[in-house]
């Protein structure tokens, strides 16, 4: 699962932006990040769609986002946590949904239709099921619809 949404958002992003995606070289580098992390007992290494989203909406160009964005999380938590306590949880998620919204591409689904317009069903069942269930739940209905 980690693995198919790091190769979405790469490829979202390649199509935005106007690079290539070497999906081999993806899987080298998350494979080889978690088996090293194995040995540390740390997280599972994915990629993240809504700090890639929120990232692309700030004009993030360069890999030092990630350092600064580093640094202000630190910070973040070092002195402000207090203020944060009371911020409801729905206040995070709409900044969240603000910085993914301009992500979805609503000319893609049109383009399907007009080339095969089949391909809608598992399209829309994948979209939804991840949207309603958990995205492993989605993403396996999605692969029983296409095939």
């Amino acid at each position: 699962i980690g693995f198919l949404e790091s190769i979405a958002i790469s490829k979202a992003f390649a199509r935005q932006n106007g690079y290539e995606v070497d999906s081999s070289q993806e899987l080298i580098a998350i494979g080889s990040c978690n088996v090293m992390g194995a040995f540390f007992s740390a997280y599972p290494v994915t990629g993240s769609f809504s700090r890639t989203a929120v990232n692309s909406a700030s004009g993030v160009k360069t890999t030092l986002g990630g350092l600064y964005t580093g640094l202000i999380v630190i910070f973040s938590v070092l002195f402000l946590t207090d203020l944060f306590h009371s911020l409801p949880q729905a206040a995070l998620g709409a900044i969240i949904i603000c910085a993914v919204i301009p992500m979805i591409e609503f000319e893609l689904v049109a383009k399907i239709w007009r080339l095969k317009p089949l391909d809608i069903i598992p399209y829309a069942i994948s979209f939804f099921g991840c949207l309603i269930f958990d995205i492993q739940y989605g993403i396996a209905v999605a692969v029983g619809v296409s095939m």
